[in-house]
């Protein structure tokens, strides 16, 4: 249709041209959405290690990789939307369904990616912060889970279609991998390590040696990662609608091209909407709450925190033994930030006591 049709309105609403408008617009809010809570919550977690004097460590360099991927995944969704995302796919242009189909073959990957590192950062942080065999051996494990996750989605996306050309080119010989199969295979592993990610610190953390209401806070920290949990079950519960509308049963027209949608893994571009929003949101909000228990030096109350309350009632207790080291500076020491940043405190278990350590 050239551009004189359209301006005699005879267009097609959904067509390439003419998207959808609420479809764009969901899709525009949901990347500056996520780009803007990502950005400012790395940031944050940066300023935050910087106040406190601190050098950046292993969680903190892990979800600057997480950052770099959500940034390529985001890159990948900006394609997508002007190549067709929001349009019918039997209204794009040949070159365009191409590249549409290509970015969105290898956005799975960098999806994976992603949430992958997102993980890796969660699980070093516990690590780090809660030394004690039993977290020890339950970080190795679900490290080890994780890993055969990436592992396990890299192969199926790799191995969706033989050859892999016949993703985006339906045209070739070959054969595709059932889309339920393959929903179901990338989000269950994901939304089982979510929740055991979520239920791994609340044992230790209730086991410190401060008030009830403190450690019920502590435990609401680490629980804002349930949003992760939530958004994943929202994207597997999008993909499996994805399925379920299944693809158009003829062969129709795309300028230039014919394409059997029949054929595709992709039954309707417009219906891809919702999957490409959760997606977004999911990673955006991973990233913030694996970066939450990092900001708390930006919060202070007073000049004490938990952990400083913590060395307070141990010592009366006579139960634990809590040992503070000489901070880097007097300043940085005199005005002790509200959190465990600064403090990277360590949960060491021994015969009858804990021991925090701060480091």
């Amino acid at each position: 249709m050239s551009s004189a049709q359209h301006s005699d309105a005879t267009w097609t609403p959904g067509d390439f041209e003419h998207p959808n408008p609420a479809l764009r617009r969901s899709i525009i809010i949901a990347l500056c959405f996520a780009f803007i809570l990502s950005t400012l919550a790395v940031v944050l977690r940066i300023v935050a290690r910087r106040m406190t004097g601190s050098r950046l460590l292993l969680d903190d360099y892990l979800i600057l990789v997480a950052l770099f991927f959500k940034y390529s995944c985001s890159g990948g969704v900006t394609v997508l939307l002007y190549n067709g995302l929001g349009s019918h796919i039997t209204m794009i242009p040949a070159k365009n369904a191409l590249i549409y189909l290509q970015i969105g073959y290898s956005n799975n990957f960098v999806y994976t990616g992603c949430i992958a590192f997102i993980k890796f950062s969660i699980l070093a942080l516990y690590k780090r912060l809660f030394a004690i065999r039993t977290m020890n051996l339950a970080v190795n494990a679900m490290f080890g889970f994780v890993c055969l996750w990436v592992v396990g989605v890299y192969v199926a996306g790799a191995l969706i279609c033989i050859p892999a050309s016949k993703f985006w080119d339906p045209s070739v010989e070959g054969a595709c991998l059932d889309p339920y199969k393959f929903y179901y295979g990338i989000q269950v592993p994901n939304i089982l390590s979510d929740l055991i990610l979520l239920i791994m610190p609340m044992q230790v953390v209730w086991s410190l040696p401060i008030p009830k209401s403190q450690k019920a806070l502590l435990c609401g920290v680490f629980l804002v990662g349930g949003l992760t949990l939530v958004f994943s079950v929202f994207r597997l519960q999008a993909m499996i609608r994805l399925a379920d509308l299944g693809p158009d049963i003829t062969c129709k027209y795309c300028r230039g091209c014919v394409i059997d949608v029949s054929a595709l893994l992709i039954p309707r571009i417009d219906n891809q909407v919702p999957v490409v929003v959760w997606t977004c949101i999911e990673a955006a909000v991973g990233i913030t709450a694996a970066c939450l228990p990092n900001l708390r030096p930006l919060f202070k109350l007073g000049h004490r925190s938990f952990w400083s309350q913590a060395r307070s009632s141990s010592n009366t207790s006579g139960k634990t033994l809590v040992e503070s080291q000489t901070s880097r500076s007097t300043v940085s020491q005199q005005k002790e930030p509200f959190g465990f940043v600064e403090e990277s405190v360590e949960v060491a278990q021994y015969e009858d006591y804990t021991k925090c350590v701060k480091e």
